[in-house]
């Protein structure tokens, strides 16, 4: 059965004055002129102090009397007096839009979770810019302000904002402001996230999902991997484009997210310690899924949807290692052959040339040997001669 709303949440917007019709639309005119600070007592005035007893009629709809603010803040804290009297005047001469909205809390809810300053400062500063996002503003052109109302039945947190400079293209090209339209589904949607926020309903599954994450990446190691684990790897990353940006949201990996999942879902059943932690996530998952349905909020698969991106995510990265490891190991085996086959080409040349060389010594050699010996040999016939003609003479003389 749905519960009490927790949290109320409302947002107004008000155009320049000189877009409306002073005829029929008097009372936007008049709110627009409390908001732009037109007047000595004026909305800052009242998100400051709490007074609202010279609050225009049409506000006191969803303010108590006798309220008691905690002081006007931004992101940088409460306000002092200049910093007041400059906002008072950027609202006087803005042609933005000026926002105007209501965070209630039911009476135990907001003693608990937004009973002073502290806890809404804390809170505005942490999640309103996040709200600016999902309403299509830029938070880097807004200026805002709230203050926290503490004395009525109800806390509650009034927030003003104005865009800084205009950014929006109209027919034309001329630069406008935004038309101060939010849809109802954000609103709705931040009123969700903002109980969630200030409860800490999602702590547990946070919590849940960083350690299934962690106990993921330490099955996931490259030398912890079954060999059917890294064949589904290497399946993968035998299919990935080879140019662009690689990940599990990108637009080239449309067609293998399927085949990512497989592998995720094949890693967190085979190991028992990464199962149990799934199913732990799991388990919270349908618990805040159970606390969405019990405040009739749309219930949303994101961080299911979430914790497979980010393991799909950390699979491409295994799947690229472990492939481009096979690459190089597939080269380096190329390589070792073609060396071998070359260093064996260069032994058998080196020993032709060896054999070659000794050939050629050998030749050498001989020629010298031949020669030594013809040379002996005319030594020889010298010798012979000589004593031929020595023994001729000889007789002569006698």
């Amino acid at each position: 059965m749905a519960v009490k709303d927790n949290v109320v949440f409302k947002c107004f917007y008000y155009k320049p004055k000189e877009k409306y019709n002073v005829k029929t639309q008097a009372d936007k005119i008049k709110k627009r002129n409390f908001l732009s600070c037109n007047s000595s007592y004026n909305y800052v005035s009242y998100v400051d102090t709490g007074a609202s007893n010279k609050l225009p009629k049409d506000f006191t709809e969803y303010v108590g009397n006798n309220e008691k603010s905690c002081g006007a803040f931004n992101q940088n804290g409460l306000l002092n007096d200049k910093q007041k009297k400059e906002l008072k005047e950027m609202l006087r001469t803005t042609q933005s839009c000026i926002w105007d909205c209501v965070i209630s809390f039911r009476e135990d809810f907001g003693e608990k979770y937004c009973r002073d300053y502290e806890q809404a400062f804390n809170f505005v500063k942490s999640e309103l810019p996040k709200f600016f996002t999902r309403a299509g503003l830029n938070k880097d052109n807004i200026i805002w302000y709230a203050g926290l109302h503490e004395n009525t039945d109800n806390k509650h947190i009034h927030i003003s904002f104005f865009e800084k400079e205009p950014e929006y293209y109209k027919n034309g090209g001329k630069l406008s402001y935004h038309n101060g339209t939010i849809s109802k589904q954000v609103l709705i949607d931040s009123k969700r996230i903002f109980e969630q926020k200030l409860t800490n309903a999602t702590a547990e599954i946070v919590k849940a999902r960083k350690d299934l994450i962690e106990r993921y990446n330490i099955d996931l190691s490259p030398f912890k991997l079954t060999k059917k684990a890294k064949q589904m790897m290497l399946n993968l990353y035998d299919q990935m484009p080879k140019s662009g940006r690689i990940s599990y949201d990108s637009e080239n990996m449309l067609e293998l997210k399927k085949h990512v999942d497989n592998i995720t879902e094949f890693l967190l059943c085979g190991n028992n310690q990464t199962y149990k932690s799934y199913c732990n996530f799991q388990d919270k998952l349908c618990e805040l899924n159970e606390w969405q349905s019990e405040r009739d909020y749309a219930i949303s698969n994101k961080y299911n949807e979430d914790m497979f991106r980010r393991l799909g995510n950390k699979n491409i990265e295994i799947a690229m290692q472990i492939g481009k490891l096979r690459d190089r190991t597939k080269n380096q085996e190329i390589f070792n052959s073609r060396q071998r086959y070359f260093e064996k080409k260069m032994r058998a040349k080196q020993l032709d040339y060896l054999l070659d060389c000794l050939e050629y010594y050998a030749k050498v050699e001989q020629q010298e040997m031949d020669n030594f010996k013809a040379y002996c040999d005319h030594l020889e016939y010298l010798r012979k001669k000589s004593e031929y003609e020595n023994s001729r003479h000889d007789n002569y003389e006698m």
